[in-house]
């Protein structure tokens, strides 16, 4: 029993150290065993060998000297210096870019002139993780030609771009990063004249404040081409001129919101686009454009709330494009809710929507057909479709307070429990689980 104590005696440290470097790694990003792990500091000299006591000074001087698997951890301070990462990981051996943990890692353009790109990335397999850059008159990240990336707990700003994956640029991610005060795009993928970009993920990301109201600028875009598989999961654009442009085929936006845009929330060009969970509202222009790109889409809308748009709710630009929508609220817009630009809705199908409107212009066709609120029998008629949709008069009995905006539903919606469970998302807008009450709600919150 006393050699027992004494084994439990010694081993109850040795396990409180591995937990202790366990959390390390874990808020400096996954920390390969192989590799190794450097250091960069303001004091420092790449004349060092990059250890803690004795760490390199230039970001750029890692970058040329790590190699698959290592990580150089960067202490607090501004560093001017555009840095270009040509070295590679490889597949469970990213190189790690990571501010050190708890202390403020500034990348900043100011002075700079051997380039106006904050950091460019050429090469695949690398990890960029608690960096603040700005302050560049192009880019603050630009990648081409790489994959298996992951940019994370970043923040960006005062810059002209945000970060741009370009040239057949694929297998990538965003997480919890915000891109702000720029010029022209918070976050792009466009091919940009090479490869089309592929199977990309935005996570918990934002993209505010353009700063030229001049200019069209884009919170996320995905460029023209044949681009495809992305996704685009609880993000947020506001005061930019389009939230999300979207161009790329197989994508998914979910649990997303686009509000207070100087044009619209989502400009759609592709097929097989989809928002599930999604709020647009309080945008100059529309909420959802379905916009022509001479090819025929299809568009999906399930469970999404639109409100306070200011001239569509939705707009359809070509009947060859299809809208496929269900569960969806379409509310208040000043001018026409559901718009379609040409005389045919052939390529629409939806049911289980709601409709409120401020004008009596609640579904026009080719600005010749235009069904108020008090004819949805006539509508449904038309169309053939809506059969179970409902309309309301109240705005204020629909929503909680759309006057915040609180687009919550009030107690005596006529949303609640008027949905359908057909292609309806697990979840709600806040994760919430579907249904709450006796059926499934429509909108993005369930009561």
């Amino acid at each position: 029993m006393k050699d027992k104590k004494i084994t439990l005696f010694i081993l109850f440290p040795v396990m409180f150290l591995l937990v202790i470097l366990g959390c390390f790694a874990s808020n400096t990003t996954a920390l390969i065993a192989e590799g190794h792990i450097y250091y960069v500091a303001t004091n420092g000299s790449d004349q060092n060998p990059g250890t803690l006591d004795e760490p390199w000074l230039t970001i750029q001087h890692a970058a040329t000297n790590l190699a698959a698997g290592d990580t150089v951890l960067i202490r607090e301070g501004t560093y001017h210096e555009s840095v270009y990462i040509g070295q590679g990981g490889s597949e469970g051996n990213p190189i790690t870019f990571s501010a050190y943990p708890n202390e403020t890692t500034v990348i900043d353009g100011t002075g700079v002139t051997e380039s106006q790109n904050g950091l460019i990335i050429t090469q695949s397999y690398i990890t960029l993780n608690g960096l603040e850059i700005c302050n560049w008159e192009d880019n603050a990240v630009w990648v081409e030609q790489a994959g298996y990336l992951k940019i994370s707990d970043c923040e960006i700003h005062d810059v002209c771009y945000g970060i741009g994956f370009a040239d057949g640029s694929h297998h990538f991610e965003c997480n919890r990063v915000t891109v702000h005060h720029f010029d022209l795009y918070g976050f792009d993928v466009s091919p940009s004249g090479g490869a089309d970009c592929h199977h990309g993920a935005f996570n918990d990301c934002i993209a505010h404040t353009g700063r030229d109201r001049g200019q069209n600028v884009d919170g996320f875009a995905l460029g023209h081409g044949t681009q495809h598989d992305f996704t685009i999961n609880r993000c947020q654009a506001y005061d930019v001129f389009d939230g999300f442009d979207i161009s790329a085929r197989n994508t998914i936006l979910n649990i997303c919101a686009a509000y207070k845009c100087w044009n619209g929330g989502y400009k759609l060009w592709q097929d097989e686009v989809k928002l599930m969970n999604c709020l647009a509202y309080k945008n100059a222009v529309s909420n959802v454009e379905l916009d022509w790109d001479e090819e025929p889409g299809t568009i999906t809308l399930q469970n999404c709330t639109l409100a306070d748009s200011g001239d569509y709710n939705i707009w359809v630009e070509n009947a060859a494009d299809s809208l496929y929508m269900v569960n969806c609220i379409l509310a208040s817009g000043e001018n026409i809710g559901l718009t379609f630009e040409q005389m045919n809705v052939e390529n629409y199908q939806g049911d289980y929507n709601l409709f409120h409107n401020d004008s009596e212009r609640a579904i026009v066709i080719g600005y010749e057909d235009e069904f108020s609120l008090d004819q949805l029998n006539e509508w449904q008629a038309y169309s053939g479709q809506d059969e179970h949709s409902l309309v309301t008069h109240s705005i204020s009995e629909l929503f909680a307070d759309s006057a915040q905006p609180d687009y919550h539903l009030s107690g005596n919606s006529l949303a609640v429990d008027n949905g359908t469970s057909k292609d309806a998302p697990a979840e709600d807008y806040e994760g919430k689980p579907r249904p709450q009450g006796k059926g499934y709600d429509i909108g993005a919150y369930e009561k």
